[in-house]
């Protein structure tokens, strides 16, 4: 099994015996492949555990996603989380993994992109004793060059914070023990990005490298605006990094500029040199001016995640719960669904 350098002298403690497994799913306009995927999730699930679980969040889609997956429900033994407007996926996979039952929990899209082959080596590397199992893409030639370039960035900056520790190529596509999923539902903020989360909790965890299928039908609803905005929340929420930026970017200014007027008093007192004219100045001012504005729309920006935490509402709210779950009446170790949850 595949492992990362520091996961290699982790102690484990192998799994045994018979467990439950739940599949979280977070779909958005996926209408047209959405059936057949759940039919595979399924063949494959039972080839694995014999008690399981595949719980649907239906992040405010526009198409007919909610009706398909409702009517498999009760064929399939679905749990559908029909969202009342589209939170994003971040709040959807909170409120599957807040629904969720099993021993350990699978994240996985429904696009047909995370293969179905690697869920039984992911919930392997469980069983062998580690916590979380997570996919690392194995090629990104698929992305173009700015998102590649954008997220080598982004990693890097995270990486610097020193804080937490974010594999660059790991994603959603993952295995969590009942351990961690109940350490996750008891982080509160509401501007959450998963894979931060994922790495703050800690626990023993493993790398397996996966290869990214194509699509199978429709189109990603992740835009580069949205990706950005995804970055953002991550940054803001993991690292102070800007605002030291901002810092020491004033503090070299606060100090050229009080070398360069220095120099200017020596040269009019000492060598009679006349100050220079409108158009430096003028410049100066506009550079300053604009460092400023960068500095001062940082600042909002934290002040305005500050802002969010501080109203406390729902990451989410349920419209509709259709529970046809075969873990129905196994709950939750800890805490329960969120009270918006109520069957229909």
């Amino acid at each position: 099994m595949p492992k990362t350098a520091a996961a290699a002298t982790i102690q484990l403690a192998p799994r045994s015996g018979a467990f439950t497994l739940s599949c979280v799913v977070p779909v958005h306009d996926e209408q047209e492949i959405v059936a057949d995927f759940l039919r595979a999730l399924r063949a494959a699930a039972a080839k694995i555990t014999a008690r399981f679980e595949i719980i649907v969040v239906n992040d405010g889609s526009t198409d007919a996603t909610g009706r398909v997956v409702r009517e498999l429900a009760p064929e399939l033994s679905l749990s559908l989380v029909e969202l009342s407007r589209n939170f994003g996926k971040e709040a959807a996979l909170t409120a599957g993994l807040d629904l969720a039952r099993g021993d350990c929990v699978l994240l996985i899209d429904a696009d047909f992109q995370h293969p179905l082959e690697s869920v039984a080596e992911l919930v392997g590397a469980w069983r062998a004793g580690y916590d979380m199992a997570y996919g690392l893409r194995t090629d990104r030639s698929d992305e173009s060059w700015v998102k590649r370039a954008g997220s080598r960035l982004f990693y890097r900056l995270m990486a610097s914070s020193q804080s937490i520790d974010i594999p660059p190529d790991a994603g959603d596509f993952r295995v969590l023990d009942r351990r961690v999923v109940e350490a996750l539902k008891r982080l509160p903020e509401r501007h959450r990005f998963m894979k931060g989360l994922y790495a703050w909790v800690g626990f023993r965890s493993v790398g397996i490298p996966f290869e990214v299928r194509s699509r199978a039908g429709g189109t990603t609803s992740f835009s580069m605006r949205r990706l950005q905005s995804l970055a953002i929340t991550g940054i803001t929420a993991f690292s102070n990094l800007p605002l030291r930026i901002g810092g020491a970017v004033g503090a070299v200014i606060a100090v050229l500029a009080f070398v360069w007027g220095g120099w200017i008093v020596i040269e009019r007192l000492v060598f009679g040199q006349p100050i220079q004219g409108f158009a430096t100045l003028a410049a100066s001012v506009l550079l300053f001016a604009g460092i400023q504005l960068i500095s001062i729309g940082v600042l909002g920006e934290y002040l305005g995640r500050v802002y969010d935490e501080v109203k406390a509402r729902p990451t989410y709210l349920v419209a509709r719960l259709d529970d046809y779950s075969p873990l129905r009446d196994a709950e939750p170790a800890a805490s329960p669904p969120s009270p918006a949850m109520t069957p229909q």
